[in-house]
């Protein structure tokens, strides 16, 4: 039994330490989230998950220790389960695969949100800055200094390659599989290359950063509508029968039978 409770327990602290991820790949995920290539059969888009999602490798091992870590914790507990406990064990692990690729954590939503906020004003200074003859690096760290959130984050690493001698377009291509940032990255580094002027092209990201993010808070007002349909039915449906249905039903029992 003793055995039993340790090898559980080294899988399930297994399943934790590969939960952890550290903050360079996380920032790497980030930057460059990994997608399957187009055309791809769909059983490898399944697989593959939403983009940043952690490799299949990753979750892989993760389902699996987590699921031998539960069905011999399951097996101990319940005995008389004998050894079909672990026929669940491979749709435990695959069940996870799949839930871990898809599933979003609160955490990504909200910095997924708050990029969409603040990506428009963080292009808009770019611009700014830009039109003043501040060089691209430069531009860069005025935006590194002026937000606190992932959009500093995530132009870190740009900031850093061009310290550590890459130059300023390869740099820049870096972002741009970036959800928000990516296409004004890609003109970035384009227009660095070819020392063309990007203030307006940057204006343009910028407008089109807003339209998004004003589509996105019209999505989200419109959600709220149908969020708030199950709290209401939840607290008017018990109270309409408490009171209007339960009295009308015992008034006629009571009627019915003096």
């Amino acid at each position: 039994m003793n055995g039993r409770v340790l090898l559980a327990a080294g899988l399930a602290a297994l399943a934790v330490l590969l939960a952890v991820r550290d903050p360079a790949a996380r920032l790497r995920l980030l930057v460059r989230p990994r997608r399957p290539p187009r055309g791809s059969p769909a059983v490898v888009r399944l697989m593959a998950g939403r983009p940043g999602a952690p490799s299949l490798g990753r979750r892989f091992w993760l389902s699996l220790a987590a699921g031998g870590a539960s069905c011999w914790a399951l097996s101990d507990s319940v005995p008389h389960l004998g050894s079909w406990v672990w026929v669940g064990w491979p749709l435990v692990t695959a069940g996870g695969v799949l839930a871990l690729g898809w599933l979003e954590p609160l955490a990504a939503r909200r910095r997924q949100q708050r990029l969409v906020l603040e990506v428009p004003q963080a292009l808009e200074l770019m611009a700014a800055c830009l039109a003043v003859g501040t060089p691209p690096r430069a531009a860069c760290g005025a935006l590194i200094g002026a937000f606190d959130g992932p959009v500093a984050e995530d132009l870190q690493p740009v900031l850093l390659a061009v310290e550590l001698g890459s130059t300023d377009t390869e740099a820049w291509t870096a972002l741009a599989g970036h959800p928000q940032l990516g296409p004004a990255a890609v003109d970035l580094a384009r227009s660095v290359e070819s020392g063309t002027q990007m203030v307006e092209a940057l204006r343009t990201h910028a407008r089109v950063a807003r339209e998004h993010r004003r589509s996105a808070l019209q999505q989200v007002a419109r959600g709220v509508g149908v969020r708030s349909v199950l709290p209401l039915m939840l607290c008017f449906v018990p109270a309409f029968l408490l009171l209007g249905v339960v009295p009308t039903v015992v008034s006629a029992v009571v009627q019915a039978f003096p």
